[in-house]
């Protein structure tokens, strides 16, 4: 054995030199892999940090808002708003000129937009929200 290493030194250094950069090979996915780890580790942390700000900033938020309204709060009828009607629509529907669109188009939708929201039917809310958001 101690022979052929000796008639083929270049043969067994370049036998050496493979094996060392497999190993190199080896250790760098390893530490790699590792880093990676780390990284998504901090991702979650990161991504955690978010949602915990973005839930205080809610619950602040909703704070202020009941705090707008103490009407509510003290058990009284709550305070409507009205309904806001985009003159646009408004225009739109007015240009029908009394036709009742098909259900589901854009000048149905429109038309449902333009109608009070209190002379809605279960039936057109459901429609509209099938239809129209």
């Amino acid at each position: 054995m101690m022979l052929f290493f000796r008639e083929h030194k270049l043969l067994v250094a370049l036998l050496v030199l493979s094996l060392l950069v497999l190993l190199v090979g080896v250790l760098m996915i390893q530490s790699e892999t590792k880093k990676t780890a780390v990284a998504n580790t901090q991702e979650q942390a990161d991504a955690a940090q978010v949602v915990a700000t973005m839930n205080l900033m809610a619950e602040i938020a909703e704070q202020e808002l009941q705090a707008q309204q103490p009407n509510q709060q003290a058990g009284n009828n709550p305070v409507t708003m009205p309904d806001m009607k985009p003159q646009e629509s408004i225009d739109r529907v007015a240009a029908l000129k009394g036709v009742m669109p098909e259900v589901g188009t854009d000048d149905w939708c429109e038309v449902m937009m333009v109608k009070d929201a209190d002379k809605w039917t279960p039936e057109e809310q459901s429609l509209f929200a099938k239809h129209c958001l």
